[in-house]
């Protein structure tokens, strides 16, 4: 009897031994790809690589991120390293920074070939505002968006349709335009010649020189003004030699003899054009070459 009910219990026992049947797997395969991220770095916002900084605060202040939205490098040279990947892809800010800048954002800035949109939600839902070479540090005056973005989406474009004209507006001194000041030789503004280049469409990425460069009269050159392009300038002809800086953006931008020595004399003697990039904190203020603003692109120069 007792050999009976230990079969017995055995029997019983014996579907919990069975084995589970195991759920079909998945097709084998490579994983999925890791979602991209933009770089972090320090930027200058001032060339055409798409550019952002995000601060928690002020500028400086509290918890940020600064970065290459749309690079594949944080060490971008030659060109533009756009990165497909982050085209328009949907970042979260707690991913850039988690400690205090989603949910805190009061001011950014964004440069160069891009377009960002800014949305109240995770994963780019409810826009909030779109920003174009764009600087804003009081976003605490706009209470429907200060301390609300989450999330963020830039794209690639160089904004050329928004493009028109620009301008270069060249100011040169007379011979009895120096005077000595505490030994130094100072100019006298605004006593020299002055002429303009419109720059259209067809002259974006042209060299240019300028005019009568080498002739036995010509004098030192005391200021340029750009106007809603961005201009490289350099040393010597057909833009070669060491280059002396880029200056201007969709707004106005003054360089004086007093930023560089290098626009006396031995100066500037050629200078190629783009379209803006940068921040315009200045409004555009184009003169014609008679010194009247508001200079319009058919004037023959």
């Amino acid at each position: 009897m007792p050999i009976l009910n230990f079969i017995y219990s055995l029997v019983l026992f014996l579907p919990l031994l069975a084995p589970t049947p195991i759920a079909a797997l998945p097709a084998s395969g490579p994983d999925p790809p890791a979602q991209a991220r933009p770089p972090s770095g320090s930027v200058d916002h001032l060339n055409a690589y798409c550019q952002m900084s995000l601060w928690q605060h002020s500028p400086g202040k509290g918890a940020s991120w600064t970065g290459w939205p749309l690079s594949r490098s944080p060490d971008p040279k030659a060109g533009f390293n756009f990165d497909a990947n982050l085209n328009n892809q949907c970042v979260n800010l707690f991913e850039l920074n988690p400690s205090g800048l989603a949910g805190e954002l009061s001011s950014f800035i964004v440069t160069g070939w891009c377009e960002c949109e800014f949305f109240a939600r995770l994963e780019c839902r409810e826009g909030l505002f779109s920003a174009y070479n764009r600087r804003d540090d009081t976003l605490w005056e706009r209470h429907n968006v200060d301390n609300r973005v989450q999330s963020y989406r830039c794209w690639y474009t160089q904004r050329e349709q928004d493009f028109d004209w620009g301008t270069v507006t060249w100011q040169g001194v007379q011979p009895d335009s120096f005077k000595m000041v505490n030994g130094r030789k100072q100019v006298v503004w605004e006593k020299g010649p002055r002429w303009q280049d419109v720059i259209d469409k067809k002259r974006i990425g042209k060299c240019r020189s300028l005019p009568g460069r080498d002739d036995e009269e010509w004098q030192a050159i005391s200021s340029v003004v750009v106007n809603g392009c961005t201009c490289n300038f350099y040393s010597e002809e057909g833009c070669q030699g060491d280059g002396l800086g880029s200056f201007g953006n969709a707004g106005s931008v003054i360089v004086k003899d007093s930023f560089s020595p290098l626009f006396f004399e031995q100066g500037i003697r050629s200078y190629m054009c783009f379209y803006p990039v940068g921040i315009p904190d200045t409004p555009r203020t184009d003169y014609d070459v008679a010194g009247n603003p508001g200079m319009p692109p058919s004037v023959a120069l």
